[in-house]
């Protein structure tokens, strides 16, 4: 019997791959970096949040246009749309002199990030009717997600303190560039499927699919605790005394636990749980139990341990949802399918984070993760009181 984790590989898919990594190598790369470049540019808090703001907003659009392109032509397209635009965006951002300069080029790469994401992960589901072969490549998918963002935020860290920040952003726009040639060269362009791809028609049948909506109402719950750890987990930190490096080792526990899971998810943890269902509403009650334990963290150690059962977490809520999406819709309009729950996963960043600094702000007992925790528990009850629904 074949290992179902490698199917089919060949140059193609091995590229695809090297894609997916560089489409999330470029967004974690400057996490460490954004911050500091802004204020160097003179940006206010407030403005920092504009930068953060608008790439979040912009790549919801993209996203959305990601979905209409793959469905109305095929998933090539958007792909290298993507991959081309983010190559120049990036070379942009060395020419940056001011902050307005710095918010209109972080709504540019959030759009064009928004249009490569979803046509990446097309690009390993759509015609994939063996469902071992696209449930090992949707493991696949999010390893690589993992590891991009571990590997991120190091080499930006490295380059930046070596060089500066534009020779970071050099960096990234060499390497899509190169992404961008290799899936030019190498994959055959070949027409998408066809059939009916109005938007009305997709709206109807997300409405049919109880499946699909509970992936969306998922995803923010997931991306919103993602996303508040990712702010807030530095703070935490630092109350329990970490540096700077023990705050990246806690980040790269996380991320280390997830890919691990995601790894066994097709063969082992999926047969165990049952269902994809199963596997998101298991990954959102550890997620909200990790962020309660992080929060309320007396040590070093638990605060680890609380990183570990959050990456364990996010392993099974991402497969799962991933699995609802792909399982859940037709080629016809899975496009539109995997855009819109790329909306919902950019969405909850966009505002889960910010509503729980908000809560903080104005209630200090409140620490952000307790609000994150909740929005996690609302998110997986009403996923799954929709899942379980009848198709309307």
């Amino acid at each position: 019997m074949h290992d179902n984790l490698s199917p089919k590989i060949s140059v193609p898919i091995l590229i695809i791959y090297f894609i997916v990594f560089c489409s999330f190598f470029d967004t974690h790369a400057q996490m460490p970096i954004l911050a500091p470049f802004a204020i160097s540019l003179g940006a206010t808090p407030f403005t920092l949040g504009l930068v953060v703001g608008f790439y979040s907003l912009l790549n919801i659009f993209g996203n959305f246009s990601s979905g209409v392109l793959i469905d109305n032509t095929n998933w090539q397209k958007p792909l290298l749309i993507g991959l081309i635009g983010v190559s120049i965006v990036l070379i942009l951002y060395t020419a940056v002199g001011t902050t307005l300069q710095l918010i209109l080029i972080r709504s540019a790469h959030g759009f064009m990030g928004g249009i490569l994401v979803p046509a990446a992960l097309a690009s390993l589901t759509t015609g994939d009717r063996e469902v071992k072969t696209r449930n090992s490549r949707l493991a696949l998918f999010g390893a690589l997600i993992g590891m991009a963002a571990i590997a991120g935020p190091i080499f930006s860290g490295i380059i930046a303190g070596v060089f500066s920040y534009s020779a970071v952003y050099l960096s990234l726009a060499i390497l899509m560039a190169t992404a961008a040639i290799l899936s030019l060269i190498t994959i055959k362009l070949k027409t998408g499927i066809g059939g009916t791809s109005r938007a009305s028609f997709f709206f109807r049948e997300i409405y049919k699919i109880p499946q699909l909506k509970s992936s969306f109402l998922f995803a923010l719950g997931t991306m919103g605790s993602t996303g508040t750890l990712a702010a807030f987990l530095p703070v935490r930190a630092e109350t329990l005394g970490f540096n700077h490096i023990k705050t990246g080792i806690l980040f790269a526990t996380f991320a280390f636990s997830a890919i691990i899971v995601q790894i066994l998810w097709p063969k082992k943890l999926k047969l165990r749980l049952g269902s994809d269902f199963k596997g998101c509403r298991m990954g959102l009650l550890l997620l909200a139990a990790a962020l309660l334990i992080a929060a309320m963290a007396s040590s070093p150690l638990i605060l680890f341990s609380s990183l570990v059962i959050f990456g364990v977490g996010f392993g099974l809520a991402f497969q799962g949802m991933l699995g609802l999406v792909i399982n859940s819709s037709l080629p016809e309009w899975r496009g539109r399918a995997i855009g819109i729950f790329f909306a919902t996963y950019s969405l909850g960043v966009a505002i889960i984070p910010p509503l729980s600094g908000l809560i903080w702000q104005q209630y200090p007992l409140i620490f952000p993760f307790y609000t994150a925790a909740t929005a996690a528990l609302i998110s997986m009850s009403a996923g799954c009181r929709t899942c379980n629904k009848k198709p309307a």
